[in-house]
């Protein structure tokens, strides 16, 4: 047993120095990723959750996205998983490259341990093995999505479990055992590794059940695997509660159709680049599961080579996954595409997962069956594999190929992958050639020269210095300077393609030069540098600041958002089911700008508009301000009387068709017209014109002098690589309605109350079927107050916040009558409220926020995130890992004891 131990230990250590070795500039430098999920979710998201471990709480609530937001019932943020508690004091970048070395030391011994348990005993070729799945393809495209690499990580293990769970007389131990490392993957917080690991094994223990030639053996291995299952969910329930409540209010709730299902299937025709290292760039990440020309030919030597039956097993879950991974180019597939389970994800793609382990331990066993004899069959083999290999190859490199571009981003490919091809190829013939017991020593350090190679062009090579992400630019200063005088902070909205150029763009090139970053790479940080000027998509977690808008994902954001949002974008616009509303706002038809009409901006509490200048007009050295151009239809001439400046005596108007009653226009770019007039003319024209686009005031006198008039009541705020806008705070972040229409709080309820409130009603709440006496009430005191789709959402009265916090919100409310409290933050499930000490309904208004009744005259409303569900679920999972412990523990001190007895008769111990 100690022997066993030591070895373990050292292939562990072993995997800790190749991790180091193959992601040396990740992990022992200064920079990190800047690209990907990696940038844009994982690294706000887990600043967040690591804040509220730092501060001794769990991460329930955020305000900082899609107008409140639960954490914890997202399960990608990997809350509950005990690996990444450990990083904690660790700034995002930070916690996320420890954790992508823990676990790649874990896949690596994971498969060694799989190998040894299911496969052989020998030590070598289950090292190579485990170093092919660690550092093949597959996992290194995933190292950008944190939690689908820790879901990987533990999938060699549970296969290794439950191998040993079918295997032993009495699996009662590994079954617990497989049932607790199941429960950890899902912990980890991607689902789809969860199920894809679960068809996985089902299969594996199928096909074990039938080659022990039985029917009854097939069942036995499928209700084990059905028992642990059960098991590792009861485990997980303080994290599966929470996002079963989660995902069903989510946009996912209901599945996919087949269409989206089998989005991101892995075309036939890149098959060939999927599996072989691209060593010019990579393609696109879930595509890419090469195991290099040395895996794959070693994996074919194995299944030509080795006897038995555990090779079938293994070339039936690469097939399978291989399959699978085709998505809707598998005619199975499509039927599958409807079915319970497989119409929750996306990206077929991702069971390239099984045939990646799959194809390890066959390489595993190919390199064990290197040192044996010669003879004619073997050398005949030999060929027909080179043969094979040679054939993908060629056809990959000359006829399966499509515009390098598509898959690159540049027609330059050259010969580099095609030579370093041939060369392992015939690498790979030498091998399976010669006669030396050295042979899987060395094919192992082949592979593994192979596999590092080809790393080289691999995501994680491509990094930036860590300021992309934690400097703090200018917008963010200010934002921080303005919302932290504001209780509770004004919410903001990012519109922008990312078109734009830095300001400093020159002096950030000549940095990343200097660091020695190639073209890519300063591409990426540039990238980086524009979404912190922009604050998006989910940065405004690291910063504490707060928006409307936010990157999902998964099961985020809810379809209560998606909803509700629909109105703040242009007519026929998909709605936005994973967020990112400023991506969709920033349409070239209105000019790179679609800003939401003012009424919504003000429904949302968005006090601060975030744009860029990349279709702002310059014309004979005048700049003209056109991202507000929809806010000049409605601009109050009256109000323009304080934007009067002596210092200006001309004014230009930016308009895109003839002005009524204005002078001959100037056609100038983009068939927009320019008229200059006075600033009576320009009263008058406000009145009567909406063809207005910009305006802008000049010193006629020295024309480089000019100051850009932003239309009332917006006021710009900054202007540098970016523009903010700062908006008036119109009736707040709560406000008191007495006159409001009642509908129900159903999906149709909801969409009739989209319809009224475009058609002008102010407030609408929401009411369940359990209220209906409640519904009769409030719809006869609506009436006689006069209230419907027309009326005026606000009453007389005062509202005041006194406290305002993720998880805790206290207003002390004066109400000139009995009212609703509107407050616009984002229902749901778990929110509690008191008025004045008694507990009221947190109900839900105008689809998405809340809304808690008041009577008349002075109130102290409190509003606490206390999700019942959630703590139920937290003590009955805590009190199912306590019992599984106990069990585990119980049977270890009954080993010892044997153990010791044993001893004490004279017997021998084994292990």
């Amino acid at each position: 047993m100690v022997r066993w131990a030591r070895r373990h230990l050292l292939v562990g250590a072993l995997m800790f120095i190749l991790t180091l070795v193959f992601f040396h500039q990740l992990l022992l430098t200064e920079r990190i990723l800047a690209r990907g999920d990696a940038y844009n979710y994982f690294y706000p998201y887990w600043d967040a959750r690591n804040a509220a471990f730092r501060a001794g709480e769990l991460p329930l609530w955020t305000t900082g996205l899609f107008m409140g937001a639960p954490l914890l019932a997202n399960p990608q943020l990997g809350s509950f998983y005990p690996p990444n508690w450990l990083t904690a004091p660790l700034d995002g970048p930070a916690a996320i490259k420890i954790s992508i070395l823990l676990h790649l030391v874990l896949a690596g011994s994971g498969v060694v341990l799989l190998y040894r348990s299911a496969v052989s005993r020998r030590w070598v070729p289950a090292v190579g093995a485990g170093i092919l799945f660690a550092f093949g393809g597959h996992l290194g495209a995933h190292v950008e999505q944190i939690n689908q690499l820790q879901g990987l990580a533990w999938m060699p293990l549970l296969f290794a479990l439950y191998h040993r769970s079918l295997c032993a007389e009495s699996g009662g131990r590994a079954a617990l055992l497989l049932a607790f490392a199941w429960a950890l993957q899902i912990f980890s917080g991607h689902t789809q590794t969860v199920f894809i690991s679960g068809l996985g094994l089902a299969l594996y223990g199928a096909a074990w059940g039938w080659q022990r030639r039985g029917i009854r053996q097939m069942v036995r291995a499928l209700l084990l695997l059905a028992g642990g299952g059960a098991l590792a969910l009861l485990l997980a329930l303080p994290q599966l509660l929470p996002s079963l409540e989660l995902m069903g209010m989510s946009n996912r709730g209901g599945g996919f159709n087949p269409q989206q299902a089998t989005a991101f299937s892995l075309p036939p025709n890149l098959l060939g680049r999927a599996l072989l290292p691209g060593y010019e760039g990579q393609l696109f990440g879930e595509y890419v599961a090469y195991l290099g020309v040395l895996g794959l030919g070693l994996a074919l030597w194995g299944l030509a080579a080795r006897s038995g039956g555990a090779k079938w097993r293994w070339a039936l879950l690469a097939a399978a996954g291989l399959g699978l991974a085709l998505g809707r180019f598998n005619p199975l597939y499509l039927l599958l595409a409807e079915l319970p389970g497989f119409d929750l994800f996306r990206v077929p793609a991702r069971f390239l997962a099984l045939f990646g382990l799959a194809m390890a331990l066959l390489a595993g066993m190919g390199i064990e069956a290197l040192p044996r004899a010669e003879s004619l069959g073997q050398r005949r083999r030999a060929l027909c594999i080179a043969a094979l290999l040679a054939l993908l190859i060629l056809l990959t490199r000359f006829v399966l190929q499509p515009d390098p571009r598509d898959i690159y981003g540049s027609a330059a490919l050259g010969g580099l992958s095609l030579g370093l091809w041939g060369a392992a190829l015939l690498g790979l013939l030498g091998l399976l050639w010669a006669r030396h017991r050295w042979l899987p020593a060395l094919s192992v350090g082949l592979l593994g020269l192979e596999l590092f190679l080809a790393a080289l062009g691999m995501p994680y090579n491509d990094l930036s210095p860590p300021d992309v992400y934690l400097g703090q630019r200018f917008t963010i200063s200010q934002l921080l300077a303005y919302q932290g005088q504001e209780l509770p902070p004004g919410r903001t909205l990012s519109v922008s393609q990312l078109y734009f150029d830095p300001g400093d763009i020159a002096a950030l090139r000549a940095r990343f030069g200097g660091l020695g970053m190639d073209a890519a790479a300063q591409f990426h940080a540039l990238d980086a540098v524009k979404k912190q000027e922009m604050l998006m998509p989910n940065l405004p977690l690291t910063w504490g600041l707060e928006t409307v808008d936010g990157f999902g994902g998964g099961i985020m954001p809810t379809r209560y958002y998606s909803q509700f949002t629909s109105l703040l974008l242009p007519a026929g616009s998909p709605r936005a089911v994973d967020g990112r509303l400023g991506e969709r706002l920033a349409n070239p038809a209105c000019r790179g700008a679609c800003l939401p009409a003012l009424r919504w901006l003000q429904q949302t509490d968005t006090r601060y508009l975030i744009t860029d200048k990349v279709y702002d007009v310059w014309h004979g050295g005048i700049a003209y301000d056109t991202a507000l151009a929809r806010y000049w239809r409605d601009a109050v001439p009256a109000v323009l009387a304080d934007a009067a400046d002596a210092n200006y005596d001309e004014v230009r108007i930016l308009h895109s068709a003839p002005l009524a009653n204005a002078a001959a226009a100037e056609r100038i770019q983009d068939g927009l017209l320019l008229t200059r007039t006075d600033w009576a003319a320009l009263r008058g024209l406000l009145a009567t014109e909406h063809s207005i686009i910009a305006v802008t005031l000049v010193n006629s006198r020295a024309e480089s002098d000019f100051r850009q008039l932003q239309p009332p009541p917006l006021e710009r705020v900054l202007s540098s690589d970016v523009k903010i806008y700062r908006l008036p705070e119109g009736s707040g972040r709560a406000y008191l309605a007495a006159e409001v229409q009642i509908l129900p709080d159903t999906w149709q309820g909801h969409e009739d109350a989209l319809r009224a409130l475009q058609a002008g009603a102010g407030t609408v709440i929401h009411r369940g079927l359990t209220n209906q006496r409640s519904d009769e009430d409030d719809a006869a005191r609506t009436a006689q107050a006069g209230g419907g789709a027309g009326s005026h959402h606000e009453t007389g009265g005062r509202v005041e916040f006194v406290e305002y916090s993720a998880a805790r919100v206290v207003l002390e409310v004066d109400a000139a009558r009995d009212a609703y409290l509107i407050l616009k933050d984002a229902w749901y499930p778990g929110w509690q409220a008191e008025v004045n000490g008694s507990p009221v309904e947190v109900l839900r208004a105008n689809v998405m926020f809340r809304a808690v009744a008041v009577a008349a005259g002075e109130s102290r409303v409190v509003l606490r995130f206390e999700p019942l569900l959630w703590r139920a679920a937290l003590y009955g999972g805590g009190g199912v890992w306590l019992a599984v412990l106990g069990l585990l523990s119980a049977g270890a001190f009954r080993r010892r004891r044997a153990a010791d007895a044993n001893r004490r008769g004279g017997g021998v111990p084994r292990g």
